[in-house]
């Protein structure tokens, strides 16, 4: 049974590698994709850890604003940023200043921040970085010192610098930590600018430490050499590790010495060893440090008053494009309002003019039956109630004036002066000097009315329905004049106008109509039972 089930766990294992063989191709590709995935996240975890930024690929200068040392940023301490800026024209970084100043340390940091670039990572700098795409870099920092290859610390240090000459162009990059410092001063600082001035023909990048004094000075513009130090607080006694473009830096190897604990005797005594001349120059060369502190935070002082400005112009300018934008708005909305009541208020002119000439035909109407008096040929005059009866008995037909249509006589004249008529089913007492003999011709708007007589008709109330609908503003108050004209001489109390929606023009022209009109008493537009808004009820004054 062993050996069975040992044969089939056999079976299985090479079933299952067959498979997976087979699945080779894939697996690979899903392998090598996981690593790319895991590097990119990586990078990515790396680079927001040390609030890193992508810098510029550029040819012709180095600018790393406000760079830092990789490792000092993660380690969550206070870092001091420097700015470096090289250009074509001084393409070597000499760098001075006190022991322990930070030296070393701005150098690895403009190398890490070149590899870190090269790598595809962020560096530790702020935007705005720009650096050339080093194909080579050539770096001379620490102890290479060999027994194997008999090579001693100097002799390890001049073969790496005597292979640097060997690079041309702006993509190589140079990094040297103490320049043949680790021999006899005078033969060094020889062999260093002689170095350093192969370095700068054959135009390639460069950044180098060094203590040597001689090296401090002899530059010329044309050697592309700059020189900058790192600042020391001669106050406090300590180095505050800014970068100074510009001007060479003291070691100040005896101020270090107190700064790291040595016996202040012995530091006196080295003082003393020191030419007059030479102390006098550590003297000036502090006063000249305390200037250039006080320089320093004046200009710091400005930079941050600079960048308050950029904050409040930035601020300000914010305010203005908002205030432009809400203006615009401002002025898009008012001329909008300001063109519907242009419209609204041509709209009602032209319905106060429609109006006008309505009015002006209502007086010609008025009017209209005293015309046709004073041209109509004149009877006899009548003095009498008993003359009247005679010329006009019971029966006879009479014009009365202040209906502008002929009556029937019903009666004689009373005690008043009275007499009855009837005038379409309408029963008067009229004073018999206001009647008048029967009219020649038709009432004047009698041909009128008949023709406009299809914009009404009675509900089952009884009430005039007049229909202004499919009618222009100016017919539409036309034919409701006539109608109001109708319903009050026949003594009607309502009317229902029916003037649909459409664009409420006509609507709008009726209703400031009804408001005028000497026969309405009032109006109301209509409710959900009684027609709703396209539909106007009017009562007339009795």
């Amino acid at each position: 049974l062993e050996v069975d089930i040992e044969d089939e766990v056999e079976r299985l294992l090479k079933t299952l590698t067959e498979y997976l063989c087979r699945l080779t191709p894939p697996i690979e590709v899903t392998r090598q994709l996981m690593i790319n995935c895991d590097v990119k996240l990586a990078q990515a975890q790396l680079a927001n850890q040390m609030q890193a930024c992508a810098p510029q690929f550029v040819e012709d200068q180095i600018e790393l604003i406000e760079v830092r040392h990789p490792l000092l940023v993660l380690s969550g301490e206070k870092v001091i940023a420097n700015t470096v800026r090289l250009n074509h024209r001084e393409r070597l970084l000499l760098l001075s200043g006190p022991n322990a100043g930070g030296k070393t340390v701005l150098l690895k940091s403009i190398g890490l921040a070149a590899q870190m670039a090269r790598c595809g990572l962020l560096i530790c700098a702020e935007p705005g970085s720009r650096l050339p795409f080093f194909r080579h870099m050539d770096i001379a920092v620490g102890d290479a010192q060999s027994l194997s290859a008999h090579l001693s610390t100097f002799a390890a240090h001049l073969q790496v610098l005597d292979q640097a000459t060997q690079s041309q162009g702006w993509d190589q990059l140079l990094l040297i930590d103490e320049i043949c410092g680790a021999t006899d001063p005078e033969e060094g600082a020889a062999l260093a600018r002689s170095f350093i001035e192969v370095y700068s023909e054959n135009n390639v990048y460069a950044v180098i430490t060094s203590h040597l004094g001689p090296l401090k000075t002899g530059w010329g513009e044309a050697s592309g050499v700059i020189h900058g130090s790192l600042e020391y607080n001669s106050s406090s006694g300590q180095p505050t590790y800014q970068l100074i473009s510009g001007i060479p830096g003291q070691s100040l190897a005896i101020q270090t010495a107190r700064r790291v604990g040595v016996n202040p005797h012995l530091i006196e005594r080295a003082i003393q060893h020191l030419s007059p001349h030479r102390q006098e120059y550590l003297q000036q060369m502090d006063q000249m440090d305390s200037s250039q502190l006080e320089i320093e935070r004046i200009k710091t002082r400005l930079q941050e008053e600079f960048r308050e400005m950029q904050k409040a112009k930035s601020k300000y300018e914010s305010l203005v494009q908002k205030f432009q934008r809400e203006r615009e708005s401002m002025l898009q909305h008012a001329l909008r309002r300001a063109e519907q009541k242009v419209e609204r208020m041509i709209e009602f002119a032209q319905v106060d003019q429609t109006f006008k000439k309505h009015e002006s035909l209502q007086k010609i109407k008025t009017q209209l039956p005293e015309v046709i008096k004073t041209t109509t040929p004149s009877h006899h005059k009548i003095e009498t109630p008993k003359e009247f009866s005679q010329r006009f008995p019971p029966g006879s037909r009479v014009f009365v004036p202040d209906v502008g249509r002929d009556a029937v006589v019903q009666g004689m004249p009373n005690a008043k002066g009275e007499v009855p008529i009837l005038s379409n089913s309408m029963r008067l007492m009229v004073h018999w000097e206001v009647l008048r003999p029967p009219q020649q011709t038709q009432n004047p708007t009698a041909e009128v009315m008949r023709k406009t007589a299809k914009f009404s008709y009675s509900d089952k109330d009884g009430d005039r329905i007049v229909d202004l609908r499919r009618l222009t503003v100016e017919d539409s108050l036309g034919q409701l004049e006539i109608q109001l004209d109708t319903a009050a001489l026949n003594g009607e109390e309502r009317v229902k106008v029916i003037h649909g929606h459409g664009q409420d023009s006509i609507k709008r022209a009726v209703r400031s109509y009804l408001s005028r009109s000497v026969y309405v008493k009032k109006w109301s537009g209509g409710t959900k039972e009684t027609g709703g808004d396209g539909v106007t009820w009017v009562e007339l004054k009795d």
